[in-house]
Parts: structure tokens; C-alpha cells; sequence
């Protein structure tokens, strides 16, 4: 006899050698059988990515080092009052848990940035007077993995607080009796660790991350298309790359690629690119120089 779906649903939430997207689909299973909306809610959220801030649960609000993108160094302090680097350093996840779980494997788990909200960005730029550089915040991959691991606890409680109610099911059916006991004041979505408040599911409000890989232009052809940069525009910088020899430092990129990077920062000026003029020539800089390899 086939074991019950939700010691299934144990199984799967008590090892984190089991994929998240996989298991999330089966408490959907297990969520719609049942007629727990609000965990469906949830549970689509988690897969698909949440679509604004007010959504996003307390698992899922972590923090970052709040840094610059200087076009010659690469990514350096920022000089800022304690209470505001705080409120800056605030990061709200909005990922699918696949594309946390892609983000945080990256170069076997280094560091990711976050940029800023647009308004907290340009804030940060103006004051920094003449020469603005674009901030990020530097989140660890042990951070961002943290929060997957508070999504398979939630099932793990939901699952184990099911069998308390004598709700286990058999194969993937549930009798009238075990809904009515699911379904009961008991069992909520917000009963468990944080209040998860308004979660809602959609699209996927995206946050770009600095995730490019050395001499992997597949990955630097992704981040910039992230960026608003056109696909023709890319393949041209791809072209500069194999022209140009490998530079020794960021600060002298080969004269195709810097012809490249000027033709882009003009775009920018021009208001064909969505993105200032500093913030362009240190964005596509740092991306070009984690490419190389260079520091």
C-alpha cells in the first residue's frame, strides 16, 4: 500500500536533500485536495514569486552590507549614518524559491547584490554630490538559503499538525471527515512561526542580482538583459571580448570593449537606456570585470 501523502509530505520537508520546488508542488496537491485556500495562496507565492513588498512574509525580509559600485575598485564601503545604513541594508526577497536556489549556487555560493528601490536608489546617488555610484546591498548565500529553510519548517509544522487531526490521506484522495478537520480553526497558515500576513502570488517582481560568472558570458548576457540592455547590443560586447586581450585590471578593459562600454554609457545619456549615466558605466564595468575575473 502506497504510504499517505502527507507522511509523503514529511518525508520531503524534513531533508533539505529534496528539492523546494518539488515539494511545494506536492503541498499544493495536498492544499487543493484539502480546500486551504490560504495555503495555496501561499504555496504559489513561494513557486512563483511574490509580486510586491506588502506580501513578502518576515522569513523573507533579511539583510545585507550596503555598498558602491565604483567603476575603478569594483565594490567598496559607502560612508553613511548608522540609522540609515540600517534602513538601507533592509532586503525583501521577492524570488521564486527556484530562483533563490539558483542565486545563492552561483560561483558555489558567493556573495549576491541586491540594488536599492529607485527611490531609495537615486536618494543615495544625489547626495553623494558630483561622482554618484550605484549602491547595493551584499547579501551572503547562507542568508538567502536561510529563508528556504523557513519555508520547508512551515510544511514540515502544516504536515505534522495535519496528522495530528488524523489527516493523512490515502493515496491522493482525503475523505469529507479529514477536510472538515483541515479546514478547522486549528490549522492556519498564520498558526505557524510569523505572521505571514497579505501573501498573494503572481508574477515575480524582479530584483536584479549581480550573479555574473567568471568566463561564463552566458551568465553576463543574462545579468545585462536583466538590465534593459538589447540582445544586438550584447552580441556586439561579445564580439569586443573576442577581439580584446583579457585585461589586468578593471580600470583598463581592452579598447573594444571600452569602445563598447562608451557606446552604452551615451545610450544612457540619451535616455534610450533606463538607467543614469554613472550608475551605467559602474553597472556595466563591475559586471564586465566579474566576467574577467578581476578583482
Amino acid at each position: 500500500m502506497a504510504q499517505p501523502i502527507i507522511l509523503q509530505l514529511q518525508e520531503l520537508a524534513s531533508s533539505s536533500k529534496h528539492d523546494i520546488a518539488d515539494l511545494l508542488r506536492k503541498a499544493l496537491i495536498v492544499a487543493t485536495k484539502l480546500r486551504l485556500d490560504d495555503f495555496k495562496v501561499w504555496i504559489g507565492a513561494e513557486l512563483n514569486g511574490y509580486k510586491d513588498a506588502n506580501s513578502i512574509p518576515d522569513y523573507r525580509i533579511i539583510y545585507g552590507d550596503v555598498r558602491v559600485q565604483n567603476p575603478y575598485r569594483g565594490l567598496i564601503p559607502l560612508e553613511m549614518p548608522p540609522e540609515l545604513r540600517k534602513t538601507l541594508s533592509v532586503v525583501r526577497v521577492f524570488e521564486s524559491v527556484s530562483k533563490i536556489q539558483e542565486l545563492a549556487s552561483v560561483d558555489g555560493g558567493e556573495a549576491i547584490c541586491y540594488y536599492l528601490p529607485p527611490k531609495q536608489e537615486n536618494a543615495v546617488m544625489q547626495a553623494q554630490g558630483d561622482y554618484p555610484m550605484r549602491p547595493v546591498r551584499i547579501v551572503s548565500a547562507s542568508t538567502l538559503l536561510a529563508t528556504l529553510q523557513a519555508v520547508r519548517t512551515r510544511i514540515l509544522e502544516w504536515a505534522l499538525q495535519l496528522e495530528e487531526q488524523g489527516v493523512l490521506g490515502h493515496g491522493l484522495s482525503f475523505s469529507e471527515q479529514e477536510r472538515s478537520a483541515a479546514m478547522s480553526n486549528n490549522i492556519r497558515i498564520e498558526n505557524f512561526q510569523g505572521v505571514l500576513g497579505n501573501v498573494s502570488g503572481g508574477t515575480v517582481s524582479q530584483t536584479n542580482s549581480l550573479t555574473v560568472q567568471s568566463s561564463n558570458f552566458e551568465s553576463l548576457a543574462k545579468y545585462l538583459e536583466q538590465q534593459g540592455v538589447k540582445t544586438d547590443e550584447v552580441k556586439q560586447l561579445e564580439v569586443a571580448i573576442a577581439s580584446d586581450s583579457r585585461p589586468e585590471s578593471s580600470s583598463k578593459l581592452g579598447p573594444k570593449v571600452s569602445a563598447w562600454v562608451g557606446k552604452m554609457m551615451v545610450r544612457a545619456a540619451s535616455g534610450g537606456w533606463d538607467i543614469g549615466v554613472a550608475a551605467a558605466g559602474g553597472l556595466l564595468t563591475s559586471a564586465i570585470a566579474k566576467f574577467y575575473g578581476l578583482p
